[in-house]
């Protein structure tokens, strides 16, 4: 499945949900973003928090934390929960994300050189 068909996906539970999409004017719009980027930021917060405990976990001996193997499908679960996000502030911003990356992508491998 392509990046376009999985936001469609998306964009159809969020309407079923009643998570708004459509918006009367820009202000409206506006902070439905600002409340969508602070579930993104909690999403990435959660998936931070439990890298942080595996790494603490992996460093101490006495910390009583997750492996990293056994971290793994909640990482991935907070991941799918960022790009949940992603994916809607894209269709807040009627921008195709596909087309987004890959450009962005392109410009990068301009920047970047092969390190070491």
């Amino acid at each position: 499945m392509d990046l376009g068909a999985l936001i469609d996906l998306q964009v159809n539970a969020d309407r079923r949900h009643g998570f708004p999409l459509d918006f009367e004017d820009d202000e409206a719009r506006l902070t439905q973003i600002e409340r969508d980027l602070v579930g993104l930021f909690g999403e990435v917060g959660e998936f931070a928090n439990l890298l942080k405990k595996v790494r603490l976990s992996a460093d101490h001996d006495e910390y009583n934390g997750p492996q990293f193997r056994e971290a793994l499908p909640d990482l991935r679960s907070e991941l799918a929960d960022t790009a949940i996000y992603l994916m809607r502030l894209s269709v807040m911003l009627e921008c195709d994300l596909e087309a987004e990356v890959l450009a962005k992508m392109k410009l990068n491998d301009g920047r970047y050189q092969k390190l070491g």
